[in-house]
């Protein structure tokens, strides 16, 4: 995305902004949300009875292709009086599933937002948000 990164230096524009819609803070950036494909030792949990019947978990190391996505987002915290960059802030997050399980992007992406969230919010503020999301009733 570098050839797009020029615009949150544009002081002119952002100052614009910020008058127009009478904002303090402007918070911009970008989201980076590709395919990913891994493959590698996963550790999974296996349920094993001993001679007397008594079930007990153990984990079990196996080789598995896997696949999901990542998402990059990139905040841009601009002070909409002047025009200036404040800070800017960076995450990473994915999610791998089994390379048979069919789960579709959208589902991916809004899981990996929702894990976002929080590490978003605390940009902004130290206090804790918790709630849910229903995507479909």
């Amino acid at each position: 995305m570098p050839p797009y990164e020029k615009i949150f230096d544009n002081k002119d524009y952002w100052k614009k902004v910020g008058e127009e819609f009478q904002g303090p803070l402007i918070i911009t950036g970008s989201v980076f949300f590709v395919p990913l494909q891994r493959s590698g030792m996963v550790q999974k949990e296996q349920e094993v009875y001993d001679s007397f019947g008594r079930r007990s978990v153990v984990p079990v190391r196996t080789y598995m292709d896997r696949k999901g996505y990542t998402l990059k987002p990139k905040f841009v915290f601009i002070d909409g009086r002047t025009g200036e960059l404040l800070y800017t802030e960076t995450f990473r997050e994915e999610i791998l599933y089994n390379a048979e399980q069919s789960t579709p992007a959208l589902s991916s992406y809004f899981e990996l937002m929702d894990r976002l969230l929080p590490s978003f919010l605390s940009t902004l503020s130290s206090q804790t948000i918790r709630g849910t999301r229903v995507l479909l009733k």
